[in-house]
């Protein structure tokens, strides 16, 4: 990372040297551990997450991408809570209970759904395919079980790890702004609002940071915090595997403080995600800014989130103080009864799940949608739901279902099939309490007005109890957005994707404020029968990877098929292409496809991999031969990089004698000098 401003330098230079320094209390409050794991996807071949821009297939890497655990545990009362920052677009039910159940069989009995909140950073620059629901059909694509499983299998490595590294330890809680973070990409929206409501905040975002600082007995060893900004800076342009700014934002801050990350007992730092629903890192609103192209806007976001976070990491100095506990629930938004108290409008029900017109036309300001669709609108057009009913098989939505989603233009309605509803309709919500601080979990992207009328009426039951309140959003499941219902009677793009109704916010925070009111008074949740569908096992397993690896004449894999130049200097970029397998055979999770090398006294010493921000990997088929592939590295030398011989190792698994044969192959370029 450069450093770009002189405060953030000397921030930098206090925490990469560790003089920063705390008191400590006589007895820890808690016990505290860390994990991380590789959750990367197939490089090569997947659709990928979140714009669904048919050909956005993955072509190589640009970061990897992690899960990130923390384990609290409860010093008096043995509790014990797992927080997961995971780099991917959503997190499914069936993914929850998958690490659930992979946890049972190491820890049985110590995590349930009532305190293992899996949340995603909702990076759209991560491959698909690992949902159940809409499989084989217009809804959704095809779902690969190897992808499934790496996801699922890294959550549960970072979370053995945090489980096994836990000791005794505090927490710091600080909170500051982080200015030119995001901008509000849905003004017509929420400029509905009340004015009387909006006159009390001095943005139309969240600017806002809270950042948790985890201490051992011999100092920092993590660092969670949540702030709201769509990872999007990534556009759908982009094919290569990134975490977007959250994920650059929290590699930096690791190896700031000196974490390799390559094994157990690092440093861990996850930049969690909120209530983002209307905030965009485009600060021009056209799908551009403030950077000259994707990669420099990501990492400009990425930086004004962590010179943030190192502020206040360095400054933290409240002390979580008291037990921990939580509350967890679930709800059928497809039909819950919402309170006066919460409408303002008399007791009101939500709504069997459909898409709006307007979700068809995708948010303008991160590069819309279908052109067929606008933002708004809100008139049935008979032709348009003649195709839609064509094409998705879906029978229309009755009468009363589009009254319930008025004034919806309903598109599909995936809630009302039969015998069961092809989307999820149940949610898993969660509060939790550790000291002053709480937690409010949930499946959905929250708007900005809309997290703030649940955090406020969180805060406002449990009283005194209370200082600060986050809302970890993406958690425990994907249920669509939540906007308010005046941001919802515009039928904006997020009014459009807010599946459930107008009254969906206002059901979520009926529903929050019973678990916080049980938390508060110590009481149980009411008991419910209600329980999500167990999706898992029902659908049909594509698999990765091809029936052969095949390569030109004389050629093997590893093979450099352009070598680098011998001569460079910090700031250049360094490319060599080599001969390579596809990487969908030997799903190569968690081992690295390119390595960067320095020779040190006869031997080689790796200083940069495929997930460093330094490189890139892509994958390209030999156009003359149109026989295998060729993967290209690239690597532009950072600042302080020393003087010296380096080298590009590539390694991969190659699918031989017609898929019965894998061969572990690798490769190296010359040598080449660098000066600095």
């Amino acid at each position: 990372m450069k450093c770009q401003l002189s405060r953030m330098c000397m921030i930098v230079v206090v925490v990469a040297m560790g003089l920063i320094q705390s008191s400590w209390a006589a007895d820890f409050p808690y016990k505290i551990g860390r994990g991380s794991a590789d959750i990367t996807g197939p490089a090569l071949g997947l659709a990928m997450w979140g714009f669904v821009r048919e050909g956005q297939n993955t072509e190589g890497i640009h970061t990897r991408l992690r899960a990130r655990a923390f384990v609290i545990v409860d010093a008096k009362t043995d509790k014990r809570l797992a927080f997961i920052s995971a780099d991917v677009g959503s997190i499914t039910h069936a993914m929850h209970l998958e690490v659930l159940e992979q946890l049972a069989t190491r820890f049985p009995g110590v995590y349930t759904v009532e305190n293992l909140i899996l949340s995603a950073t909702h990076t759209h620059s991560g491959p698909a395919g690992y949902w159940h629901y809409g499989v084989g059909t217009p809804l959704g694509g095809a779902f690969y079980e190897a992808h499934y499983n790496v996801i699922v299998g890294g959550i549960v490595e970072a979370v053995v790890a945090a489980d096994e590294s836990a000791a005794p330890g505090r927490i710091l809680v600080n909170t500051g702004v982080v200015e030119g973070g995001g901008a509000n990409r849905s003004v017509t929206a929420y400029d509905n609002n009340p004015e009387s409501e909006r006159a009390r905040y001095s943005s139309n975002v969240d600017k806002e940071m809270t950042l948790l600082r985890f201490e051992g007995a011999d100092g920092a060893i993590g660092m969670v915090n949540w702030f709201a900004v769509h990872p999007t800076a990534m556009t759908f342009d982009n094919k290569l595997i990134s975490g977007d700014h959250k994920g650059y934002a929290a590699q930096q801050f690791e190896q700031i403080m000196g974490a390799s990350t390559l094994g157990a007992g690092d440093f861990v730092a996850a930049l969690a995600q909120t209530n983002c629903g209307d905030v965009t890192p485009n600060l021009n609103l056209d799908n551009t800014g403030p950077g000259e192209n994707e990669f420099e806007t990501t990492r400009i976001i990425g930086d004004r989130q962590l010179e943030i976070a190192l502020e206040l990491f360095k400054n933290a100095s409240e002390e979580l103080q008291g037990g921990l506990d939580y509350r967890q629930t679930y709800i059928d938004l497809s039909n819950t009864t919402v309170d006066g108290k919460y409408t303002g409008s008399g007791t009101q029900s939500t709504c069997a799940s459909a898409y709006g017109y307007s979700f068809a036309a995708g948010s303008t300001e991160d590069g819309g949608g279908h052109p067929l669709f606008k933002e708004g609108m809100t008139k049935q057009n008979p032709m348009v739901d003649g195709l839609i009913a064509e094409q998705f098989k879906i029978p229309p939505p009755s009468d009363k279902l589009r009254e319930c989603h008025l004034p919806k233009a309903i598109l599909l309605a995936p809630g009302a099939t039969e015998p069961y509803p092809s989307q999820a309709q149940i949610a898993s919500i969660t509060v939790v309490r550790i000291g002053q601080l709480v937690i409010v979990a949930g499946p959905a992207e929250f708007t900005t007005m809309a997290g703030r009328r649940i955090r406020e009426s969180v805060a406002a039951t449990m009283g005194d109890q209370v200082k600060h309140v986050v809302l970890a959003g993406y958690a425990n499941g994907y249920m669509g957005y939540v906007t308010t219902k005046e941001e919802y009677d515009t039928q904006q793009y997020e009014g459009g994707h807010t599946l459930f109704g107008p009254w969906t916010q206002a059901a979520y925070q009926q529903e929050y404020d019973k678990l916080a009111m049980a938390l508060s008074t110590g009481n149980a949740v009411a008991s419910t029968e209600i329980t999500p569908r167990d999706v898992r096992g029902g659908v049909t397993n594509t698999p990765l990877g091809t029936e052969v690896d095949a390569l030109p004449r004389k050629k093997a894999f590893g093979d450099v098929a352009q070598q680098p130049k011998g001569k460079y200097s910090v700031g250049d970029s360094v490319s060599a292409t080599f001969w390579s397998s596809h990487p969908q055979n030997g799903f190569r999770a968690g081992n690295d496809y390119f390595t960067v090398q320095r020779e040190d006294n006869g031997s080689w010493t790796t200083v940069s991999t495929d997930g460093d921000w330094a490189t890139k990997c892509r994958w390209v088929s030999d156009e003359k031969t149109e026989n295998g592939w060729l993967m290209v590295a690239e690597w532009t030398v950072p600042a302080g990089t020393a003087s010296g011989s380096y080298r590009f190792v590539h390694r991969g698994t190659a699918k031989l004698e017609n898929n019965t044969t894998l061969q572990e192959y690798e490769g190296a370029t010359k040598t080449f000098s660098i000066k600095n």
